[in-house]
Parts: structure tokens; C-alpha cells; sequence
């Protein structure tokens, strides 16, 4: 139905999130809103075909629960467990969700610690996250940081990095002639 209730958006001014933004989202009680973690890690001696399919067994569960922001996170990963390729479920999971006509009503957000230059982020963009989180790229920043090889205040470093990345996806999408992200 048409109703000003059923448009609620997240409106985020920039697509990289840091991790206070994320955290901000995981814990967000808003309603019209709700937001599932959804992990993208399996474990070792699994096929990734069936790990993939255990991943829209799982979107699905959350779907049924209401969850209209999906965060996939491949935080986790240890002797045990491997992360998919971030593309890979990404796109995999778009497919899923245009193929069983849930797409419109569910937000992506990836936590992963996969993505560093901006084909990354591109790429992820373009095959369906709305919303990337690179904790291990800032992460490193903060090393740099503490190993004193970067002069700068940790949070002034990670809008500076971000902003990079924000600077070469607009310089693809122009271009492409693409003048918004939805385009992309």
C-alpha cells in the first residue's frame, strides 16, 4: 500500500561507514526499523555452495522476522571458520533476494574486513550493498597510528581515508555518467 509509513528510509551521508556509524545502525531502535547481523563465515570443510545456501536459509529466517536491514559480517573467522568472498555474497544474496521479490524491502550493509581501495568499494556498490564497513582497513589505520608511522588523530584519519574512498567511487560513477549511488 501507498502509505507514508511503508517509505520509511536510512538516510546515511556516506556509504563508508566507520565502525561508530555501524555500531549506531546494529543498536538503532527505531521503529519501522529493524536490523539483523547475518554472518558470512562458514566453517572450513564446508562447500561455499552449501555455505551460500545456508547464508538465504538464514536472510530468509530474518526476513520472516521482520528485519528489513540485513548487516553481513564476516567477523568471526578463526582456525575453524573462513569468511566468503565479499563480492560473492553480496551479489549472491541480491540475486537471491530479486529472484524471491524481497529486494525493495531489504537494506545490505557488508562489515568485512575484505575491502581496501576503491575498485573494492565499487564493485561491492555496484553488485548490491548499500552501506560498506571496512573495520579492518581502519583497523590498520589505527596501528599506523600507534606505531607512530601516521601523525594524525585517529577519527581525522578515518574521514580522511573514507573520503578517499567516497572521492574514486564519484570519479567512476561520473565517468560512467552515473549521477547517483542507487544508479550505480
Amino acid at each position: 500500500e501507498e502509505k507514508a509509513k511503508n517509505c520509511n528510509v536510512l538516510k546515511v551521508n556516506n556509504p563508508i561507514l566507520t565502525n561508530t556509524d555501524l555500531l549506531k545502525i546494529k543498536s538503532m531502535k527505531v521503529e519501522g526499523f529493524k536490523v539483523a547481523v547475518v554472518p558470512i563465515t562458514y566453517y572450513k570443510n564446508t562447500k561455499l555452495e552449501r555455505a551460500i545456501e545456508r547464508l538465504y536459509v538464514e536472510v530468509d529466517r530474518c526476513y520472516r522476522e521482520g528485519a528489513n536491514i540485513l548487516i553481513l559480517s564476516d567477523r568471526g573467522v578463526d582456525e575453524n571458520h573462513v569468511a566468503m568472498p565479499s563480492l560473492l555474497a553480496v551479489s549472491a544474496l541480491n540475486q537471491h533476494l530479486v529472484k524471491t521479490k524481497k529486494r525493495t524491502s531489504v537494506a545490505l550493509i557488508l562489515e568485512s574486513g575484505e575491502p581496501r581501495d576503491v575498485h573494492d568499494f565499487a564493485t561491492l556498490l555496484g553488485y548490491g550493498a548499500c552501506a560498506i564497513n571496512p573495520y579492518l582497513a581502519q583497523e590498520t589505520i589505527v596501528a599506523l597510528i600507534e606505531d607512530r608511522q601516521l601523525d594524525k588523530d585517529f577519527h581525522v584519519a578515518v574521514d580522511d581515508y573514507n573520503a578517499a574512498i567516497l572521492h574514486g567511487i564519484v570519479k567512476i560513477a561520473s565517468k560512467m555518467g552515473i549521477s547517483t549511488l542507487q544508479s550505480y
